[in-house]
């Protein structure tokens, strides 16, 4: 690891979410650098800090505003609403009715409503934000999954996007679990950004749980952790997983976008 790897992730080190490897890593960076031993120093006495004062608030019974706990308990009450109940809700009938001939991709309500390790995996992944070992600028879009050649046992093809504003920022060499994988970045419609990881799966023991939504012939799995929501589907014996900070309705939308263009099969085309 580098001194910007560990300013990144800093707080990820210190909540004990790397695994083994990477702890390893990390420890040994700080045993030999000087300031960033120091800001991790600084960041535990200050998580330090905040857990003494909780401790104290929580047993001089302190409690938070009125106000603040009504929008945290309607904010969780936001959160455990469907995403198409808090998509469609607001919408006048009659707006109802013209778009419903629109509409690409259906829910399935049967299927398991919590995520496999991957998705959590994934998002974890994801918000530590690591370099990238090499970006579109460089090489041109189409040359970065020709970049993997080499490196992995398998070749991830990325899917090609229909949505319109979707850019192939670059990549770099990632794992999800104990499984090599190909991480992407994305700069997404409207400001967002989307981490793409590819796997390979041949015993097919990823791609569960999540809501299930039926595009097209495929099935796509949304799901959220850590923040973010993600989508996460299967092409044969590749496991696709996109990580996002865009809500689910929109998130859906855009892997419309990707069933849209094929199975991804074919030369990618990025934007």
């Amino acid at each position: 690891m580098e001194c910007r790897d560990i300013e990144r992730s800093l707080d990820a080190y210190l909540d004990g979410e790397f695994d083994d490897r990477e702890s390893a890593e990390a420890a040994a960076h700080l045993a030999t650098c000087t300031p960033c031993r120091t800001l991790a120093e600084r960041q535990e006495r200050v998580r330090e800090g905040m857990k003494r004062c909780l401790a104290r608030a929580f047993r001089d019974g302190v409690q938070a505003p009125p106000a603040l706990r009504l929008r945290i308990v309607e904010a969780i009450a936001h959160e455990r609403c469907p995403w198409w109940r808090r998509a469609l809700s607001p919408v006048p009938l009659g707006a109802l009715a013209a778009a419903a001939a629109g509409v690409l991709f259906v829910l399935v309500t049967h299927g398991p409503a919590q995520p496999d390790r991957m998705v959590e995996e994934a998002a974890r992944r994801h918000a530590r934000d690591l370099p990238l070992e090499i970006t579109a600028a460089s090489v041109g879009p189409d040359s970065v999954s020709s970049w993997f050649a080499g490196k992995l046992d398998f070749n991830p093809r990325p899917p090609r996007f229909a949505a319109p504003d979707v850019r192939l920022v670059g990549a770099r060499l990632s794992h999800v679990g104990d499984r090599p994988a190909a991480y992407m970045r994305y700069e997404l419609p409207r400001g967002h950004l989307g981490g793409l990881f590819i796997v390979e799966d041949r015993d097919r023991h990823c791609c569960e749980g999540g809501r299930i939504v039926q595009v097209g012939q495929h099935v796509i799995h949304l799901a959220a952790a850590r923040g973010y929501n993600v989508a996460f589907w299967r092409r044969d014996e590749i496991v696709y997983s996109l990580v996002s900070d865009l809500d689910e309705t929109q998130l859906a939308h855009l892997v419309e976008s990707i069933a849209a263009q094929g199975d991804g099969r074919e030369d990618p085309v990025h934007r």
